[in-house]
């Protein structure tokens, strides 16, 4: 990508989503993931960073419990 934002953010938020979906995520990380696609709504020459920080914004305001149940699940797992 041209713009940093959409480039390092959207390369960021797939690690992390990777990193929570592989059982390595903690609750740190939500936060993380939307102070970071905050900063990507609105700053870029086009509208592709919107695009990738929206649907994150967005199931993690509506679905933080889910969230939190799969990384406490995995920390749980982790910790056996």
């Amino acid at each position: 990508g041209q713009c940093t934002p959409c480039r390092e953010g959207s390369s960021w938020t797939a690690q992390i989503l990777k990193r929570i979906e592989y059982g390595r995520g903690t609750e740190e990380d939500l936060n993380t993931l939307m102070e970071m696609t905050q900063q990507m709504v609105g700053t870029t020459i086009c509208v592709l960073s919107d695009s990738v920080a929206a649907p994150v914004q967005s199931s993690i305001e509506k679905f933080r419990e889910d969230y939190l149940s799969l990384i406490r699940r995995d920390e749980k797992v982790g910790a056996a």
